[in-house]
């Protein structure tokens, strides 16, 4: 009989089990018959030849059994029994049942949250061919535009001509390509598409170049990538590649969009490709990218002044490429691949210093090197955000997890002690051990399982709001909440590790206490009083748990002092009634010799709104994540080698300090009598003053920076308070420059190589902030800021409006995550602790009600009562203590990075924990330990 003959009958049997009884009945039936006429014709009687054929044959329903036995389907069948008998066992007890599978769905389901966002932010592959030869040059996490930097300095920064350079001769790689740092914001009109008169809308837009897509291996839905023909002449190759998303909210999911166009800043593109809807491209960001151009339209796609020329200073791009396939197999490859990338990094930079180098820069240029990092799941600002706190939120939510399995296996090692005489019966009438535990275990699975499924509908509400969170109000994410089969997967065999972990063992304690002497009516007695070895697994798992909540509360404690250490900070300027707004003068077709005009109107407009104090605008907020920086020479003062002179810069209107809270140190602040026409002044802060003008006298210096579109020189007028800048963690006293934003010279020179060739518009003389100092709520003030802004200009798009309090809690929102996450799974698990502290003390007191019965009525006083029953969860709570306080410092110190104005040892931090533990131990403890004592004597002994 072949496999498959027998897989189906099998499958017949099961499903036809009453057919298989009546013919296993009916072969006895004939087999008897056949017995008895055999006898009888060897001469015995009809009687006595029926009684030697019974006799022989013995009971059908054991011979029956041996025959099902013998088939494969009667282990399916056992399966399934055992199944039906744990199901009808846990609905016999709804209220065990319903307490364990919460307590595993919300173990279970805190760990799935937190894994769907791991899958999306740190282990999903691009979905592209052979992801894991990609690598990037260097960390190019942050975009932007630098100058006057070393080829890979800044997290890996490259300037267009050594890109396309690397791009026509990609060495050991297979390929190497370029893209935008940034996407930029971009307006898109329709008209073409959809119909005249369509308004513009907002499209992030990335700058690649043209073998993006082929070195990526990324086939389009529809139509082609760009190819390197569209990127091979700066000016040209308007042709534009569009996201899955872009093209079904904006273009309606036409199939016959390819040919079409698409007019990006005023300028027409033809629509040549639309992306599948898993790829968001190889930087991974949480708006994600709508349009990809090729890097030859920087100037239309930018609107900035052309960055595509020799020499040019401007270091905008980030570089990938994609190993060999023998580099790509082991590690001499890749370093082979990073030498040749590191030799081309220091010819690079020799030639760009041309003339005669010193032997000292020529061994600093030696030592330049720009690392090759893995980029099987691309280049993501979120992973490196979020990165580290889910991977300590993962860990925090695995001590839940197995707290919840503790009480888990504990309610099971009570549920089997009472069940005692239950598996001593079936003991006795002949059930194997083995039988036994494995329906226990099934008990402990089924349960298991619920509270996967549960904890799974948990999870997808718990990440909805988590990934609300990390992408701050953002339309579209690349995120979802939606598991996939990965998440399933890591669901299924948390359930099903949960239930053999911690459901095998009470399992087999079960059914070694089932034994015959289970069945004498004094088991409750034995095992209250001389059963100590039925207690000892239930008091070390309670002792795990104190030791487990003991770390997860120092943990959050520390996570949320942290928290309030960063908010309440001094930044250096007034926190309260400062409304924020971002604006781009660029998108509304504002050119730099017409801002001067608009600026003015919207100081005006703004100021006279009621219950304004003060308006202002500037280059950047007080505090933002994107800052504008620059080497900086005092006069007067000379430069250590290799010193430091990065200051942070800021242009700013008259009134700025004013509207943004920022205290006068010295001299003068910035007024609206500082024009185009008056005296270049500048503002600096105390730290700059204090580190080159330590006699006090940097009031009437000079001073110029290193970016010719505002070199200056500016004369220091007045000094005022350090302020954070971008970071809410930098210890360090940030030098920040304010310039007059009227003052920024019209025209600004662009060269070519080494020469100026011509001048062109200031780009830097836009103002992308608004800032209001409002009397009342300035949340309050949203739309009067919208209505004087579309007064002047309706045209003029305001991308973004917050008050100052909110710009704070966006730049530490990693903080505010984890600390907020850690404190809820915290109390999550000091909750299931107590929770089976209080069932395993309940039911030690049942066990032990004939003794307490007993010690009451010889004389025993209800205090000493309460004091025997206190004191055993007191000493579990000493040794989990004693025990967790070692594991919580060692723990303690993988999360010091993540703290900020305290230790890792805070000694508070602990005192509080060991309080709060030690609280919740004689709480759960007390109920129990009262109902103990008010114990009836009589009533106890005749308990059994």
């Amino acid at each position: 009989m072949s496999w498959l003959t027998n897989l189906v009958m099998g499958i017949r049997a099961l499903l036809q089990r009453s057919r298989i009884e009546r013919e296993l009945d009916e072969e006895l039936q004939a087999y008897t018959e056949a017995a008895i006429e055999d006898k009888r014709q060897k001469g015995m009687s009809a009687d006595a030849a029926r009684r030697a054929a019974m006799a022989e044959l013995g009971s059908s329903s054991v011979v029956k059994h041996k025959v099902w036995s013998s088939r494969w389907e009667s282990s399916l069948d056992n399966l399934f029994q055992d199944l039906r008998i744990g199901l009808r066992s846990l609905m016999r007890q709804p209220g065990f049942t319903a307490v364990a599978i919460l307590s595993l769905a919300l173990g279970i389901g805190a760990n799935s949250a937190i894994f769907t966002l791991i899958d999306q932010v740190l282990l999903r592959k691009l979905p592209v061919k052979n992801p894991q030869q990609l690598v990037a040059f260097g960390d190019s996490v942050y975009g932007g535009v630098a100058g006057g930097i070393d080829l890979g300095a800044f997290g890996g920064y490259f300037p267009w001509d050594f890109s396309r350079q690397l791009e026509m001769n990609p060495g050991p790689f297979q390929g190497i390509a370029a893209y935008g740092s940034f996407s930029n914001k971009t307006s898109v009109r329709l008209s073409s598409v959809a119909g005249s008169g369509a308004p513009a809308m907002f499209a992030q837009a990335t700058l690649v170049s043209g073998n993006y897509f082929h070195l990526l291996g990324a086939q389009p839905l529809l139509g082609r990538g760009i190819l390197p023909a569209d990127d091979a002449v700066p000016g040209r190759g308007s042709v534009v590649v569009v996201s899955h998303h872009f093209w079904q909210s904006a273009l309606s999911s036409d199939s016959a969009v390819i040919g079409k166009p698409l007019t990006i800043n005023g300028i027409p593109f033809e629509i040549v490709g639309v992306m599948p809807e898993a790829f968001h491209g190889f930087r991974q960001e949480v708006e994600p990218t709508d349009l990809w151009t090729p890097i030859s339209m920087q100037v239309a796609v930018l609107q900035h002044p052309s960055m595509l020329v020799p020499q040019s200073g401007q270091y905008f791009l980030h570089l990938f490429g994609r190993l060999s396939e023998q580099a790509s197999a082991g590690k001499a490859g890749v370093l082979e691949s990073q030498n040749w990338l590191n030799q081309q990094i220091r010819l690079g930079i020799l030639a760009r210093e041309g003339g005669a180098i010193t032997p000292e820069r020529r061994k600093e240029i030696e030592q330049a090197n720009v690392p090759l990092v893995p980029a099987a799941t691309g280049v993501s600002l979120v992973r490196s955000q979020y990165g580290d706190s889910l991977k300590i939120l993962m860990a925090v939510v695995v001590v839940v997890l197995l707290i919840a399995c503790a009480n888990l296996a504990n309610f099971l090692l009570a549920r089997g002690a009472a069940r005692q005489r239950e598996i001593a019966t079936r003991l006795a009438l002949g059930s194997s051990r083995v039988r036994l535990v494995r329906q226990s275990l099934m008990e402990a699975m089924l349960l298991s399982l619920f509270g996967g499924a549960l904890g799974l509908g948990l999870a997808f509400a718990a990440t909805r709001a988590l990934i609300a969170f990390v992408s701050q109000g953002s339309e579209e994410t690349t995120m979802s909440a939606t598991p996939n089969m990965a998440v399933l997967g890591f669901t299924f065999g948390v359930s099903m590790a949960t239930a053999l972990l911690f459901g095998l063992a009470p399992s087999m304690v079960a059914a070694r206490l089932g034994e015959r002497g289970s069945l004498n009516t004094t088991v409750r007695t034995v095992q209250g009083n001389g059963g100590r070895a039925s207690r000892f697994w239930p008091k070390m798992l309670i002792t795990a748990q104190v030791m487990l909540s003991l770390l997860l509360l120092v943990g959050a404690g520390l996570l949320v002092r942290t928290l309030r250490n960063l908010q309440h900070q001094n930044f250096g300027f007034e926190r309260t009634h400062l409304l924020l707004a971002t604006i781009d003068e660029k998108l509304a077709g504002y050119q730099p010799h017409q801002t001067p005009v608009l600026h003015q109107l919207l100081l005006d407009r703004l100021s006279a709104i009621p219950g304004v104090r003060s308006a202002a605008l500037s280059g950047t907020p007080p505090i933002s994540e994107g800052v504008w920086s620059s080497n900086i020479s005092p006069a007067g003062y000379t430069p250590g080698p290799k010193e430091n002179m990065v200051s942070v810069l800021n242009r700013v209107s008259g009134r700025y300090f004013e509207t943004a809270g920022i205290t006068l140190v010295a001299g003068r602040s910035i007024t609206p009598e500082d024009t185009a026409g008056s005296l270049k002044v500048a503002v600096i802060s105390e730290s700059i003053a204090k580190r080159y003008f330590p006699r006090g006298e940097a009031v009437g210096r000079m001073l110029t920076l290193g970016i010719d579109s505002v070199r200056g020189p500016w004369r220091i007028v007045g000094i005022v308070r350090n302020t954070k800048s971008g970071n809410p963690r930098e210890t360090e006293p940030v030098r920040m420059t304010y310039i007059p934003l009227a003052q920024i010279d019209p025209y600004t020179p662009v060269s070519s190589g080494r020469e100026i060739t011509q001048r062109e518009e200031n780009q830097d003389r836009y103002a992308y902030a608004i800032l209001l100092r409002t009397t009342a709520d300035p949340a309050k003030m949203v739309g009067d800021l919208r209505a004087a802004v579309a007064s002047i200009d309706p045209n003029l798009p305001l991308l973004r409006v917050t008050t100052i309090e909110e710009q704070v809690s966006n730049l530490i929102a990693n903080d505010q995550l984890i600390s907020t996450l850690t404190s809820v799974f915290s109390i999550l698990a000091l909750l299931l602790a107590a929770i089976g502290l209080y069932g395993v003390m309940s039911y030690h007191v049942v066990q032990r009600t004939t003794e307490i019965g007993v010690r009451i009525a010889l004389g025993a006083q209800l205090e000493t009562v309460l004091w025997m029953i206190l004191k055993e969860s007191l000493s579990l709570l000493a040794v989990g203590v004693s025990l967790g306080l070692p594991l919580t410092l060692l723990a303690t110190r993988s999360i010091r990075s993540q703290l900020f104005g305290l230790s890792a040892v805070d000694p508070l931090t602990f005192a509080i924990a060991i309080a709060v533990v030690a609280g919740m131990t004689v709480f759960a403890t007390w109920l129990p330990a009262r109902r103990a004592a008010k114990i009836d004597p009589l009533t106890a002994l005749r308990y059994e």
